[in-house]
């Protein structure tokens, strides 16, 4: 019985610790994916009073993926009525060029702010709009939640730790006598140290499977799956063989990194 709480500790504190990593690495997909769409949404406007190029755009801002044209004509069909064909053709050629430039990475406000006064620095160009208010509040809004994430997750996984060191030790104090009177027959420190080896091996694939089920149920969940969709997030595909084999390296890792640490320093 008391071997088997012994078992529980160590095993919902392996369970703690990779629940920690791997809600991080969902949050982590979660955000790039939101990032990714954030990407492929946001234009900078550009207002030209020449054609623009591409190539000539990227020489001054490198972030700059794509240029496409905004068309004027949705402007000039408002007008036709109010105006003869030779005003409506003469304005057609005195409209500015209109631009949404698309970029490949999701600046910072500062660089964004860079990326305006750069822009409109050409001679070309008259009027640049970044729309920064809302950019700035969606792209803070994922900072912080990616930074809350990974404090949470810090604190947890470090809390997780210093209750694997103190089991340990409790381990290692149970079978203290065992492991003096293998000492007085020669026994080298990893003979000694085999059986710890043992239970933590095992502990860990016990977590790591408790981990995976609960992702896999997350996963397969419609009322999740319907908040999130409500929410435009998608749940990030989890892979039992991959995530799995994952999370249990980390788990076998940290308890074989802290067995090892525990036993030399007791053993002194």
């Amino acid at each position: 019985m008391k071997s088997l709480k012994n078992h529980i500790s160590v095993i919902l504190s392996l369970f703690v610790l990779l629940l920690s990593v791997e809600s991080s690495i969902v949050i982590d997909k979660i955000i790039k994916g939101q990032d990714k769409k954030m990407l492929s949404s946001y234009s900078i406007v550009v207002v030209s009073n020449k054609t623009l190029q591409l190539d000539d755009i990227q020489k001054q801002v490198s972030e700059v993926a794509s240029i496409s044209t905004i068309s004027s004509e949705k402007i000039l069909d408002k007008l036709k009525n109010d105006m003869t064909a030779d005003n409506l053709a003469l304005l057609k050629i005195a409209l500015p060029h209109f631009y949404s430039l698309k970029l490949n990475v999701l600046p910072t406000k500062d660089r964004l702010e860079r990326i305006k006064k750069v822009l409109l620095s050409s001679k070309s160009i008259s009027k640049v709009e970044v729309f920064s208010k809302t950019y700035e509040n969606i792209f803070q809004v994922l900072r912080i939640l990616q930074l809350i994430t990974y404090a949470f997750s810090g604190i947890i996984i470090l809390i997780s730790i210093l209750l694997l060191f103190k089991q340990i030790r409790i381990w290692i104090l149970e079978h203290e006598e065992k492991m003096q009177i293998m000492s007085y027959f020669g026994a080298t420190f990893w003979m000694k140290s085999a059986f710890l080896y043992k239970l933590v091996l095992i502990d860990s694939l016990i977590s790591s499977v408790f981990v995976v089920g609960c992702f896999e149920l997350l996963q397969r969940s419609t009322t999740v799956r319907l908040q999130l969709s409500m929410l435009d997030i998608d749940f990030p595909s989890f892979s039992m063989l991959h995530d799995g084999g994952l999370l249990f390296a980390i788990s076998l890792v940290f308890s074989l990194v802290i067995v090892t640490f525990v036993s030399m320093k007791m053993s002194d």
